[in-house]
């Protein structure tokens, strides 16, 4: 793994000393305040499968969860009425089940949205490992 450039006002993780990033402590729980449950166990599922992979950092924002290997390799967005999930892929993606499929620089950025634990399946994961993987 790069060396890790840890901001010393927010604790955040960073790609480089000067990275430009969102310089408030945020608790990842104070994002899902005012969510359904069925959201919060999406997520809970998300961050227990992620928080046994190495070398992964996770951090929240104003807004979303923030998941980093050397790179961000996924972002979590709790919604009203979802989790949007957004993943990046070396190769486009051809899935009806993904909200969004769009190039993003080099990479291809998958986005995906679920409303309960149940739609986050295998097929799902595995992409995300790609995620992890290419990061």
């Amino acid at each position: 793994m790069k060396e890790k450039h840890i901001c010393p006002n927010c604790n955040r993780v960073l790609r480089s000393i000067n990275a430009s990033h969102y310089c408030k402590e945020v608790a990842i729980d104070d994002l899902f305040l005012d969510k359904t449950d069925e959201i919060v166990l999406v997520f809970d599922r998300l961050y227990q499968h992620f928080s046994e992979w190495e070398e992964v950092e996770i951090s929240a924002t104003k807004n979303c969860i923030v998941f980093v290997r050397n790179k961000t390799f996924l972002v979590a967005k709790p919604m009203s009425k979802c989790l949007e999930v957004k993943f990046y892929s070396s190769d486009m993606i051809d899935d009806d089940e993904l909200h969004k499929v769009e190039q993003w620089n080099s990479k291809i950025q998958g986005i995906a949205r679920f409303q309960n634990e149940q739609e986050l399946t295998v097929k799902f994961l595995d992409y995300f490992k790609e995620s992890y993987l290419i990061s």
